[in-house]
């Protein structure tokens, strides 16, 4: 019997979607011979699923009363549906429930919802949008072509105010312990802002303050992927309608933390020295910052830093801040080149370079939203969205994507590993897609003076 094809075919052909935006293509279904078909369907859907089994001891008593403990596997998992739509995009009228030979081609359409999180694939869960074309066939198994998608919002650095917030860390350390103290070490870190995409370098200044007996040896410093997934005793299942809910008891949380980038490098400071470097680390493509819309999974960036002594004892200093990764970059920080004037647009009025105040903070020109108050500035406590700053864009917002650099969708840095749960309902394990800016320039004006 010859073989009959079913196709689906996106009008985006890198299959990459932003919440709001219209998922158009059309169904294609190829047959050599009649073929029985009583409609042809088409279904999208969007969840976030978390998924582990953990264990407990469970106390038991004998037919002899004696008490004794097990171990008893219990199952935690959750789901929030975010969008579950079906159509039909042909269906018999005749009564003969067949189609004659030929290709037949099925145009759909379906605007996403304005409020979902991008699409994410980890190791206790993932959040995933799907479109399935179906032929139902009667007295015979349907017919099905299931695809992922990629749904990656514009989060957008220039209307998030703490995205263009410096971040400075210190800390000290003595040395040694007990009788063998060697004196202390301190470091200084900033980072000149807390907003980056991937393909941008994150450059990292650091001061070392030697005060210690002994050399230091070496500095390492990574991003980290922190990944925190929420699950309910035996299940539970949720339409999205905000963080409520939530509200169900026995509710656990496990964590995972990826490691995004990382890089050492050996050097001597010797005691009673100071010494100042820049460590640039380029981002990857990683999905966007996740904390918004999304109840049960939530991922989080973390610069880390590290100094390394030749001391035996307590010989290492760490620093840690949150950077905040989005998909469209600070443009107060490029040059007018990477912004081509658009003729529909009157002339732009020409936008002051960001002074500097007493505490180093950059001063957005007028129009870029909400400044943090100085308070929260550079302690790393600033809420991640300000009342009434929308990272995401409503439906009368307009959203400038930069036309060079070009951006480019990647895989998912950790391909099909990043996949670990449920891989078995596609054809090959889903490998979501991010934005990448390519040759974006490196902001970085404390950036120590290059020896």
């Amino acid at each position: 019997m010859p073989e009959t094809e079913l196709h689906v075919e996106f009008d985006q052909p890198q299959e990459v979607f932003f919440p709001g935006q219209a998922i158009s293509g059309r169904v294609v279904l190829l047959t050599e011979d009649k073929y029985k078909a009583r409609a042809v369907n088409i279904q999208f859907e969007g969840i976030a699923h978390t998924n582990w089994d953990d264990h407990e001891s469970v106390r038991r008593v004998d037919a002899d009363g004696k008490t004794h403990y097990v171990q008893q596997r219990v199952h935690y998992s959750a789901n929030v549906n975010y969008l579950e739509h079906k159509s039909v995009l042909w269906a018999c009228r005749d009564g003969s429930n067949e189609l004659a030979p030929g290709k037949y081609v099925w145009p759909f359409s379906y605007n996403l919802p304005i409020d979902i999180p991008p699409s994410f694939e980890g190791k206790y869960g993932y959040v995933r949008y799907s479109v399935t074309a179906e032929v139902d066939r009667p007295w015979r198994f349907d017919k099905a072509k299931k695809l992922c998608i990629t749904v990656s919002p514009l989060l957008d650095l220039n209307i998030i105010p703490h995205a263009m917030t410096p971040l400075q860390d210190q800390a000290s350390e003595n040395l040694g312990c007990c009788c063998f103290k060697k004196g202390y070490l301190e470091i200084r870190v900033d980072i000149p802002k807390t907003g980056f995409v991937p393909g941008e370098t994150v450059p990292i200044n650091l001061e070392i303050l030697n005060h210690s007996s002994v050399p230091v040896t070496e500095v390492k410093v990574k991003i980290i992927q922190q990944c925190t997934f929420v699950a309910f005793r035996n299940g539970s299942n949720f339409n999205f309608i905000g963080d409520s809910v939530m509200a169900v008891s026995q509710r656990e949380t496990k964590h995972d933390t990826n490691t995004v980038i990382k890089q050492s490098q050996a050097l001597t400071v010797e005691p009673g020295k100071e010494h100042r470097l820049a460590l640039e680390l380029r981002l990857p493509s990683v999905t966007p910052t996740i904390n918004q819309f999304s109840p049960i999974i939530t991922v989080e960036y973390l610069v880390q830093v590290s100094v390394d002594t030749s001391s035996t004892f307590g010989s290492d200093i760490d620093c840690e801040m949150s950077i905040l990764i989005g998909t469209v970059p600070i443009r107060q920080y490029l040059p007018p080149a990477y912004y081509p004037p658009n003729p529909a647009f009157p002339p732009a009025i020409p936008t002051p370079m960001p002074t500097q105040i007493g505490s180093g903070v950059v001063v957005p020109p007028p129009a870029y939203g909400f400044v943090p108050a100085p308070a929260d500035i550079g302690t790393g406590v600033v809420p991640p969205y300000p009342e009434g700053a929308q990272p995401y864009p409503t439906k009368g917002d307009t959203v400038v994507v930069p036309s060079a650099p070009p951006l480019s969708y990647q895989d998912s840095m950790y391909g099909t590993d990043g996949t670990q749960l449920n891989t078995d309902e596609n054809q090959k394990p889903f490998v979501p897609k991010y934005p990448v800016f390519n040759n974006l320039p490196i902001y970085n004006p404390s950036a120590p003076p290059q020896e």
